[in-house]
């Protein structure tokens, strides 16, 4: 069930080969494949399981993903202070180990077993000709969110229209299952008292022997197990296996009334098509989006499936445009765009620090050592870079409107104050006319798993409904969740992850990332107010203020490095690398002489001449391959200067600073004027200043976040 990660303990040592094999199997459900429908009858996933498991043995080895380890531990370390959503489960059954290393060794093993017999079921429902059947429970969400079983889960649930065909396979299987396996306990697969009947029959499936139990007085389904899943129950363990409920028998209560209410009874019973997806390793069958959807609403109060356990999943979702459209023609994108919402593994695998953790170093706030701590931090400098959203790249002339004939790409900036409103954002790029179709968008303050704002990746969030890549880099730990409003609004939840950071979003690849961070002064880590840094003594941070900096390309390329790699012995110039911008994303750093040969250095301009102040000096891109350079952020006025760019905002008209958002689409900003463009770029469309403002409510209009979003259009160096 989704309500709790649970594993029955086991005591049976299975070889490392096994365990790797198992890692690389979660790994792999994780991946998306192509979707299919049941009508097209493609068994190839099916049919080329030996060939498969081979593979996944070979090449398993090599392949680790400790992400499902720390959102177990997650689970069970970090639980939010009270549950606000009604969760209908059945827990029976299901034993937990506290401890989350060896809870997740045992569950990794076990998940491996479910997809080999689900594997198993499809060739068997084939050779049957069962075709109506689909997932159910808490897989049914696994399907949805994570194109396989919950990482938390061990079991699969699925239900059958009609089970007379696997009543007249379990009526002639061979009852004796110990006589041809003398050393398997019965108990593994049988069980005969006042609470529940379990009978078993030995059948085959394409040559391999598998055992099929019956239940009755408790339950009116059938399980089916492989031997080697089988071999591993030992004493007080539950009988395991896939579950197959049968409608024609009546489905349990608790499946029942959600399955008739959700239209699922209706829909299979009758004879529209289902949809096949992927699941770990194999396929399996659900409904369409828009039922699975209801269905998962009714049967677990959640809206917003996908969210859990970042969130309670109670809350509405914020839907991508794509649900919007007809089921019957957007299987396919609903269904990933889903999973891929859901997929938080860099942040978990790289940045995760357990809440217990967290709550050590709150109480510690106020004894300076706020730098000795930030060192404890996991792959703080590492970069989030996903190229897999807009995988071909860009064109640099797509959205040029530069006579020219030079490259000219659209920059959006914005300090978006936590991120939540990126739903409303996205629809504001479509809707205004200087936002629309941005090259690259550069963003300060955005939340990943933050109760604040959701407990979502909202860069992650924000770049697939915008079909743009994306790289995130992390500025604090947050030991607290927020301001005062924000901890008021929050305080029946928690924090799953707790990171604020900048983002780049690109429609082109985007490489070769720079983190250039500032020591964290003792006012962030204090236990006393700190006018105009810690919210009046509420927020209390590790970490420290950066800039994030990537180079974007047209195309992939193998010359395109990950991260920057920095030679001590001479400052680079980047001639190896394919045609590019840099482009960067700062928030308050220092302007100071190290930061300033930094900054020369990444760029490509070479050594900053001698003898001169760190304000003085015009970059020049000594790379033939380099188009220019953009930054944008929330800075001094003169740190353009400090990188060798100059200050494209004008301070008198481009007031970006303090944002009010008035009834009757009226709006007050300034007095301030910050957010600015830096760039050694000729601008070919000036810089424009909007109001992040949500008029939807006429008379009480959103204001999105306390800075504008700003914009430019910049023509490349190079002709």
């Amino acid at each position: 069930e989704a309500t709790a990660p649970r594993v029955r303990r086991r005591s049976r040592v299975v070889e490392w080969t096994i365990f790797f094999t198992i890692s690389f199997n979660i790994l792999s459900l994780l991946k998306l494949g192509p979707i299919v429908h049941s009508s097209v009858k493609d068994q190839n996933e099916i049919n080329n399981l030996p060939q498969r498991q081979q593979q996944r043995q070979q090449h398993g080895g090599a392949i680790v993903d400790v992400s499902t380890v720390n959102l177990l531990d997650l689970m069970f370390h970090n639980p939010p202070p009270q549950i606000k959503h009604t969760m209908k489960a059945n827990n029976g059954n299901h034993q937990v180990d506290k401890n989350s290393t060896a809870m997740a060794s045992a569950l990794l093993k076990i998940q491996m077993h479910m997809y080999d017999i689900l594997a198993r079921w499809n060739l068997l429902a084939e050779d049957l000709g069962i075709d109506r059947w689909v997932v159910h429970g808490g897989s049914a969400m696994g399907a949805k969110c994570f194109g396989g079983m919950n990482p938390w889960d061990d079991d699969i649930d699925m239900t059958v229209l009609d089970c007379k065909l696997l009543d007249y396979l379990w009526e002639t299987g061979e009852q004796n299952v110990t006589k041809y396996y003398p050393n398997l306990d019965e108990r593994s697969h049988s069980m005969d008292n006042w609470a529940a009947l379990w009978d078993s029959r030995l059948i085959k499936v394409r040559e391999h022997d598998m055992i099929l139990s019956r239940g009755s007085r408790c339950c009116g389904w059938y399980k089916l197990m492989s031997m080697d899943l089988a071999f591993l129950w030992k004493p007080g363990d539950a009988i395991m296996g896939v579950e197959l409920e049968c409608m024609n028998r009546g489905s349990s209560p608790r499946e029942k009334n959600v399955m008739r209410a959700s239209g699922w009874t209706k829909y299979l019973q009758g004879t529209k098509e289902l949809v096949t997806l992927p699941f770990g390793s194999t396929t399996i069958k659900t409904m369409p989006p828009s039922l699975l959807n209801t269905y998962i609403r009714k049967r677990y109060g959640k809206q917003s499936p996908c969210q859990f356990p970042f969130s309670d999943g109670g809350g509405a979702e914020k839907k991508p445009s794509i649900s919007a459209l007809s089921d019957e023609i957007n299987h396919t994108k609903t269904f990933q765009l889903d999973q891929q919402k859901a997929q938080m593994n860099f942040v978990l695998k790289n940045w995760y620090v357990p809440k217990f953790q967290r709550e050590k170093w709150l109480k510690q706030k106020g004894d300076k050592n706020q730098l000795e701590y930030t060192t404890q931090l996991p792959n703080l400098d590492k970069i989030e870079i996903d190229n897999s959203i807009s995988p071909n790249g860009c064109s640099w002339q797509s959205n040029s409107s530069s006579s020219s004939g030079a490259a000219n790409i659209k920059v959006i900036g914005w300090n978006a104050e936590r991120g939540k409103h990126w739903d409303k954002f996205y629809t504001m790029i479509q809707e205004k006319v200087e936002l629309q179709k941005p090259m690259v968008i550069l963003l300060n303050e955005m939340d990943v798993g933050m109760a604040r704002s959701g407990n979502v990746h909202t860069v992650r969030q924000l770049a697939l409904q915008l079909g743009m890549n994306y790289a995130y880099g992390v500025e604090f730990l947050e030991l607290t969740r927020g301001t005062q409003e924000e901890q008021e609004a929050t305080k029946t939840q928690r924090d799953s992850l707790s990171l604020h950071g900048n983002a780049v979003l690109s429609k082109c690849v985007i490489g070769d990332g720079m983190i250039l961070r500032d020591p964290l002064p003792a006012q962030y880590f204090s236990d006393k107010p700190e006018r105009g840094i810690n919210a009046d003594g509420f927020e209390v941070r590790l970490g420290g203020r950066m800039g994030l900096f990537v180079r974007i390309f047209q195309h992939p390329s193998p010359l395109i490095p990950d991260l920057h790699n920095f030679r001590a012995d001479k400052f680079d110039i980047p001639e190896s690398l394919p045609d590019h911008f840099v482009v960067g994303n700062v928030h308050k750093v220092e302007e100071n002489v190290n930061n300033r040969e930094t900054l020369w250095n990444y760029f490509g301009f070479g050594a900053p001449a001698p003898n001169i102040s760190i304000h003085e000096g015009n970059g020049v891109d000594l790379a033939a391959s380099q188009h220019g350079v953009i930054v944008q952020g929330d800075f001094g006025p003169q740190f353009c200067s400090l990188g060798g760019l100059k200050k494209m905002n004008n301070y008198k008209i481009h007031q970006t600073f303090r944002v009010n958002c008035l009834p009757a689409g009226k709006v007050e900003i300034g007095p301030l004027s910050g957010d600015f463009f830096c760039s050694n770029m000729r601008a070919s469309r000036a810089v424009e200043v909007t109001a992040p403002c949500d008029w939807s409510d006429a008379k009480k209009p959103l204001t999105m976040a306390d800075h504008a979003i700003v914009s430019i259009e910049v023509a490349s160096n190079k002709k």
